[in-house]
């Protein structure tokens, strides 16, 4: 597989050293932006920056005439739509205003440019959708997980890469973002690997063994926790790849750990196979670690970096989920997305929903436990930002293949379980039409036609209290629809991931 995901990470070599230098300038200038609340007033006012604020701007690399970059500040909302129009292929789909804007500055279009080559994730997720797992039944539920989450996060769903495995090597997180979706508790253990790489290797080894090895590169390193926290985790990481070839990702919050810092420069950035990878990501809790930062490295060397701004006072909204749940109906609340006047701000004020992206296997070596999960629109009933389907804990090495296939036996099928209720995803408002039913996320409005030939199908399916055995014969029998069709339309539901698979009863608990 690593060689179908490279051109995701040798797209920096399309850039000319001149467009490489002004990307690392506007990328650290909106790092900057995003940080600096005085900055941001600066740049609103008619004065414009200080010539202090310029100054600094200028030691920290930033050499770009700030005209040219005017748009973050001044058409930020039309630069964020640019760029999902871009990084989605939809340039041809984009509003007469965003263009018109893209078309008076030149690194605007840079800027485009280089977003998609960062995120240009959609071969890379076709390629996934492709693979033919072990396992007939995981790949039809992972499928469908790709699905679910692109009709529930919208943009921010396309971008979701869907690893398969999460292994943490801790249990809690010393950090404590105030901010945590994932609401994760204080450190209390961390593994010690060196004891436990011959074990923890042998798992990586079953994971590989059920559901190809190939599969098994689809993994992230942490989840829930800080790698930082664990004095081994690079240690880890590099067995990773000597054992799946795949490089796994790193997002820390601790960035004033110089020599932590170095290593995993070191690890993904002075590679011999010459590839050039977009980590360490690393999320900056404050305008002083910020300050830091970029007096440690310079534009160029971060250039490649994500810096995810996470104080307080930023611009960067958070996902309202965790420690800071807020549920948002989003264009759920919205009956016909077209009468709306302004659609274009409608459309950019839907949170992004979700950090989470893992779609298979949370799995934590200090509790033993794994729990099947994947991403979902944050709500008071999933304030984490991902569902669980099922949750097992297994004891060693040795029994750890059964409980996984245990879990994909419970919780993931081929087709809607028939004695159990069918029903819409949770997320989703019903709302019956003349013609059919219409499917609202908060991101997304799903219009389905054929009422004539499927009878009174949506409504049943939205009581959801019928199994599909009783609505196939309420179907057949009181509206004379075809069997055939029934089935179809049910299925193709069910494959585009509409219908709700979380049920309590195949939950498997083991504890």
């Amino acid at each position: 597989m690593q060689d179908k995901t490279n051109s995701c990470y040798t797209a920096a070599k399309l850039f000319s050293a001149e467009e490489t230098a002004q990307v690392a300038q506007m990328k650290r200038f909106c790092e900057w932006m995003q940080a600096d609340a005085r900055l941001r007033e600066s740049l609103n006012t008619d004065e414009g920056l200080t010539a202090e604020q310029e100054a600094w701007l200028r030691k920290i690399g930033v050499k770009l005439n700030l005209e040219d970059i005017e748009f973050f500040h001044k058409h930020p909302l039309e630069t964020g739509v640019y760029i999902a129009y871009v990084m989605t292929d939809r340039e041809n789909e984009m509003p007469d205003e965003v263009k018109e804007i893209a078309e008076k500055y030149p690194l605007m279009r840079l800027w485009g440019r280089f977003n998609k080559s960062r995120s240009n994730l959609n071969a890379l997720l076709a390629y996934r959708s492709s693979l033919v797992s072990a396992n007939e039944k995981f790949d039809a539920w992972y499928k469908r997980r790709i699905a679910s989450a692109r009709s529930e996060l919208g943009y921010f769903g396309h971008q979701i890469s869907h690893p398969v495995f999460a292994f943490e090597l801790n249990a809690g997180c010393s950090v404590g973002c105030w901010f945590c979706s994932f609401a994760t508790d204080r450190l209390s253990a961390t593994l010690n690997y060196p004891e436990n790489r011959d074990e923890v290797m042998s798992i990586v080894r079953h994971c590989g063994e059920i559901f190809g090895k190939e599969i098994s590169g689809m993994a992230l390193p942490y989840y829930r926790t800080e790698p930082h926290d664990n004095p081994h985790y690079i240690n880890f990481i590099k067995d990773y790849e000597r054992e799946t070839g795949a490089v796994l990702c790193t997002s820390t919050a601790v960035c004033t750990d110089f020599e932590w810092i170095n290593n995993l420069l070191e690890y993904y950035q002075k590679r011999e196979d010459g590839q050039v990878y977009f980590w360490p990501r690393l999320s900056v809790l404050t305008l002083d670690v910020l300050k830091k930062l970029h007096m440690a490295y310079s534009a160029e060397e971060l250039g490649q970096i994500e810096l995810l701004i996470q104080a307080k006072n930023n611009t960067r909204p958070k996902v309202t989920g965790g420690r800071i749940l807020k549920e948002n109906a989003g264009l759920r609340e919205i009956e016909n997305l077209s009468e709306q006047e302004d659609r274009l701000a409608l459309l950019s004020a839907v949170p992004q929903g979700s950090i989470a992206c893992v779609s298979g296997f949370l799995i934590n070596l200090i509790t033993r436990v794994i729990t099947v999960v994947s991403p979902c629109y944050t709500c008071n009933e999933w304030p984490h930002g991902y569902r669980e389907f099922g949750e097992a804990r297994y004891n060693n090495a040795d029994d750890f293949p059964e409980v996984i296939k245990g879990l994909v036996e419970s919780c993931m099928f081929l087709s809607p379980p028939k004695d159990k209720p069918l029903r819409f995803r949770g997320d989703i408002i019903f709302r019956p039409t003349e013609e059919g039913f219409d499917l609202a996320t908060a991101h997304q409005l799903h219009h389905f036609k054929g009422k004539a030939k499927c009878g009174p199908l949506g409504d049943l399916i939205a009581e959801g209290v019928h199994t599909y055995a009783q609505i196939a014969d309420v179907l057949q029998k009181e509206h004379n629809v075809n069997p055939i069709i029934i089935h179809s339309v049910v299925q193709q539901l069910f494959d585009d991931g509409f219908i709700d698979e979380v049920v309590n009863e195949v939950k498997t608990k083991m504890l």
